[in-house]
Formats: structure tokens, sequence, C-alpha cells
């Protein structure tokens, strides 16, 4: 049995945002392919994904203070094959199409494969909640597939939260039980070590009072959701390797002045006043991590004003900074033992400001496992991420204008970005805009997913 199968207080977070709001993010996996994927290829795919780690679903706990349990669960969800091909014109709408077909948390419609043709081939989408499994962890559970636990109950699968001994049935009462005393004698432990640093740091307990003075949050308000303008485009991952060295930083500080720069130009329009840029940071230590959330949203600040195109050797330093004083944080202002314990009003007001409340997220997924390149056993022409939030985003009540994904395939970069209309328009300004900081930067669009600047078929 895996050591862990209860959900943490992210996946808690994300499930409940789902449920109450009826907003849901979204994390979405592309893939093109230059020639055209068989109807059976795909199925053999969906049925290897049902083995794995994104088929499961969360079970209310028997008693009260007990984690709900991840448990094994059969996708619903049938695989669709459009026969009406997609063009460069309609690409990205039919990839937000995608994201928005329901994946209700209470249901059985776990995840979501789709396909069309394209050009000379087809286009692939995947598209998982992110209470499911978060971005930074989708690689290893798309590799996961095909390769389950034989020796996991019909009511456990690897989930979060700190390691558990095995149980016998840990979704029974007894299951649950266990969990409680388990998680009372954390709690205990984690408050006596957490409490001398809380004591220590003025500003610590000032968020904490703060947070706990905070009014229950209402139904959201201030207009209705946005849902973000979206685009991919690759570029040559050498260029920007050595664009970067170039300037004294690595590729994911340019990544993160890139991300900036976007913000600088459509949104602040050159104010002074700094820059928040949401780094999400993995928790995994292995890709056998089961976890379905274990990631954590660093606010960077970066420089406001005008778009920058020197060096980033400040922004590479103030990064490893940022990284090597984080340690063990988690996504809760307590220790996460403890906050499990909490009524739910108490416990919501003391969930760390995440990726909503920073002015732009910069993922940076790395290079592309093989089991991911090659998903449908041939190699990938492309491979891309995003992730969206579903039906939007609520201006008032979150500080987030855009969202960047960068992963590499391959000897080419994919750069997802999404932007708030309002800010940066429709696709064709965006595009625009991340054309012109490409070239800012010395580099190119080699390849726009659906139409660029200048519209081009592949």
């Amino acid at each position: 049995m895996p050591d862990t199968v209860r959900l943490n207080p992210t996946d808690e977070m994300l499930h409940a945002a789902a449920d109450r709001l009826g907003s849901s993010r979204i994390v979405q996996v592309l893939w093109s392919f230059d020639r055209p994927v068989p109807r059976r290829t795909l199925e053999a795919e969906w049925r290897r994904l049902d083995q794995g780690r994104l088929s499961r679903r969360a079970a209310p706990s028997r008693i009260p203070g007990a984690r709900r349990t991840w448990v094994r669960a059969h996708n619903t969800e049938e695989l669709d094959t459009a026969a009406r091909p997609v063009t460069v014109g309609t690409l990205m709408e039919w990839a937000d199409r995608e994201v928005r077909v329901p994946l209700p948390p209470g249901s059985n419609a776990l995840w979501r494969l789709a396909a069309a043709p394209y050009g000379s081939g087809s286009v692939v989408s995947l598209t998982v909640p992110h209470f499911r499994c978060d971005g930074l962890g989708i690689f290893d559970a798309i590799a996961s597939g095909g390769r389950p636990d034989r020796t996991v109950p019909e009511a456990a699968i690897a989930s979060g939260g700190p390691p558990d001994r095995p149980v016998p049935d840990a979704s029974s009462p007894l299951g649950d039980a266990v969990d409680v005393l388990r998680q009372a004698a954390r709690a205990g432990v984690d408050t006596v070590r957490w409490l001398p640093r809380l004591l220590g740091s003025p500003a610590e307990r000032a968020g904490l009072v703060a947070a706990l003075r905070r009014p229950p949050a209402g139904p959201p308000v201030g207009g209705e959701p946005r849902f973000f303008t979206s685009l991919i485009v690759e570029t040559d991952a050498i260029a920007w390797e050595e664009q970067a060295r170039a300037r004294g930083g690595t590729v994911n500080s340019l990544f993160i002045e890139f991300a900036a720069n976007l913000v600088r130009a459509a949104v602040r329009t050159d104010s002074p006043t700094p820059i928040e840029v949401g780094l999400p940071m993995t928790l995994r230590e292995s890709k056998n991590d089961g976890r379905a959330n274990a990631l954590v949203v660093l606010p960077l600040t970066v420089q406001g004003g005008p778009p920058r195109y020197a060096g980033l050797r400040r922004t590479r330093d103030a990064t490893r900074e940022l990284l090597s004083r984080t340690g063990e944080r988690g996504g809760t202002l307590v220790p996460e033992t403890l906050w499990h314990l909490l009524p739910a009003g108490r416990a919501h007001r003391l969930l760390r400001p995440g990726a909503q409340q920073t002015d732009v997220v910069a993922s940076n997924f790395g290079r592309t496992p093989d089991a991911v390149a090659r998903f449908t056993g041939r190699p990938a022409d492309g491979v891309a991420v995003r992730t969206m939030n579903v039906p939007g985003v609520v201006a008032d009540r979150a500080r987030i204008r855009a969202s960047l994904c960068l992963v590499r395939t391959g000897d080419r970069m994919a750069v997802t970005v999404t932007g708030m209309p309002d800010h940066f328009g429709d696709g064709s300004s965006l595009a625009r805009l991340v054309d012109e900081e490409l070239s800012a930067w010395g580099l190119r669009a080699d390849r726009w997913w659906g139409a660029g600047p200048t519209p081009h078929a592949w």
C-alpha cells in the first residue's frame, strides 16, 4: 500500500473552490503530431491513463477531523475524436472549448482526452482539474498510466499530506480514526516547533492576525469572471539559453523577466510599482510522489516601470535567494497538520495567498519527459501546457492578470501565454505583444500554434 492516501490543504482548497464558487482551475496538456493519430491508438492511451494516478476521486471521511481519502475510480468522460478538422484560425478556440468541458468535482468525469485533425496531422488535448493533479505533477501522472500499484486496494491511491504508515483499510472508520489521532499528535508536535518562529517574527505574527480578522469570504462580487485570452508560440531552445547566458542569467530568469515585461507593457504601463511574479516550486522528491498537489507558489518581487531587457543577474540572484530561504513552506499560515483540524471557516482564512494573488505566474516545466513527448507511442511534433480558470477570474477578487507556462521538447521551447482580455485584448493583440517581446530578447517565433502575427500553416 502507498504511504499516503489523504488529501492535503491545497487539494482541499481547490476542491472547495470548485464546489462552492463554481470556479475550477484546469491543467491542459496539448500535443501536435505531423501525422494523423488513429482512434485506436488514442483509445489505448485513454485506457492506459485510466489505470494511472489521474483516475481517482475524493471520498468523504466517516469521522470529523479526518482528511478525505483519494480512492480509485473509473473515468466516465469518454474519448472525444472530432471528425471536423481544426484550422489555423480555430485551433485555440478548440483548445478553449476543451478546457470548458465540465469535470465536476463530485462526479466520475475525472479527466478528458480529445483529438482533432489539424493540417497534415492531429492535435490532442488532455484536461485535468487542478485539484486532481497540479501542473508540476501532471507529467509524472501521465507516465503513471499503465503502472498501477497492484497492491493498492480499490479504496486507496497515493496522495497528499505527510507520509502515513499503512493501515488495513485507510478508507474505513478505523482508518479515519487513526488519521485523526495521527493528525492531532503531529499538530501538537508541529505547533510546538512553530511557535518560537512565530513569536520571533513580527511580520509572520502580523500576517496571522490579519488573516484571522479577515471577514469570511462571500460570493464573488465586482463583475463577471473574465476568461483569459491565450496563445502558444515556439522558439529555439538553444537561442533562449544563449540570450539568457549573455545577460548573466538562466533560462528561468529570462522567463521571469519575459513574464514581468508583459505585465509592465500591458497592465502597469510604466508604473514604478513593483511586480510580483508567482513561481510555482514543487515539493516532490521523486516521480513516484503521488500527491495530487505538492507545490507552493512563491512571490518574487521584481522592478516595475517600463519593460527591461538588460542584465538578468539581479533576477537570477533574487530567485535563488527566495528558493533558498523557502524551506518546507506549505500552503497554510499555520502548520498543515493543525490546519486540517480547524473549522472550515477559520481554516479558509489561514490559507496563504496563492497564484491568484500575484500579478503574473511563470510556470517553468523544464524538459518534457519521454513518456509525454511520445504520448501515443510516436514523437510529438510539439508539446505545450497551460492552466486556465473556468469560467474565469473575477478581477476584483484576484490580482492575477497573466499566466505563462514554459516547456522544452527537443530543441524547442513552447511558451503558453494567457492574459486578461481587459489588458491584453484578443488573440491577435496578445500575439503581437508576445512577438515584440521575443524580438526584444533577440529571439524569434519559429512556430505559432494557430494564427500568430503573420498567420501561417505548420
